[in-house]
């Protein structure tokens, strides 16, 4: 990503950069940027046992609000987010119970109801965060970032075979290879 277009979207707002991020992988890169501390916050803070694997739902969460973001429906892009990202932390916790014996409820309270904020200390580790954006950036390859944003939209492998042209196996592979690849640069 040249200089000038790093400039440009560091510029823009979290909706304009959302709106482009749907076509631009380097849009979506500096969303991942501004928003890694608070994914590694709620990740630490929900279940830090199991904080590594948190962070890589919560940017399942943040990538899949990307994608259904509507700024015609008059939600900010980060409270929209917000709610994609803990969405998907809560649901891998009651799949893979990370959190045993706590009743769904209170689960939900700890997600949704609690009255800390997410932090906005972003700028103190903005040099980390691009340097995070810019290895996921260059981590993936075409085809792992196609299968990647299928999967983000709720496409099943069947449907993501067909819309790429390649067999289910691939795509099982890539998507294997997508989440290894997350997981270690998590680490």
């Amino acid at each position: 990503m040249g200089k000038n277009l790093a400039d440009l979207y560091k510029r823009l707002s979290d909706e304009e950069l959302a709106l482009s991020a749907k076509t631009d992988k380097a849009a979506v890169t500096e969303l991942i940027a501004r928003y890694i501390c608070s994914i590694e916050y709620l990740a630490n803070k929900y279940c830090p046992a199991a904080a590594d694997d948190l962070m890589q739902e919560g940017f399942m969460g943040l990538l899949k609000a990307v994608k259904t973001y509507d700024p015609h429906k008059n939600v900010k892009f980060v409270t929209y987010a917000a709610v994609c990202i803990k969405n998907k932390m809560l649901s891998a916790v009651k799949k893979n119970s990370m959190i045993a014996d706590i009743p769904e409820e209170e689960l939900e309270e700890r997600f949704f109801y609690d009255s800390e904020e997410i932090p906005e200390n972003i700028i103190i580790q903005n040099e980390r965060m691009s340097e995070i954006y810019d290895k996921i950036s260059s981590t993936l390859s075409e085809q792992e970032w196609q299968v990647f944003q299928l999967f983000l939209t709720g496409m099943s492998y069947n449907q993501m075979a067909l819309n790429l042209g390649v067999s289910v196996k691939a795509v099982d592979n890539a998507m294997q290879r997508v989440r290894r690849k997350l997981k270690s640069l998590l680490r």
